[in-house]
């Protein structure tokens, strides 16, 4: 992997990765950081996807879907008989 990549902002964080890590900054306060080996960003990339339809709903200001995306809807199960 390269040395620096380029990086990606969102609500005042900056994201990269360095050296096989990945660091987040604080745009407002860049002392403020942390970086995660790669094993700690692949849990920190699991967690998230567990999480992905709260925190998408969450995002467009809706209620969290009462159906888990990575378990099949009833309907799918039905069909599935």
């Amino acid at each position: 992997m390269a040395n620096q990549e380029q990086f990606t902002s969102a609500e005042g964080w900056e994201f990269r990765l360095v050296n096989d890590h990945l660091v987040i900054t604080s745009q407002s306060d860049p002392a403020t950081q942390v970086q995660l080996n790669p094993r700690a960003t692949f849990a920190l990339q699991s967690y998230l996807s567990k999480h992905r339809d709260a925190l998408y709903a969450a995002q467009q200001g809706q209620e969290e879907p009462e159906y888990d995306w990575r378990e099949p809807s009833p309907n799918e199960e039905e069909s599935a008989l």
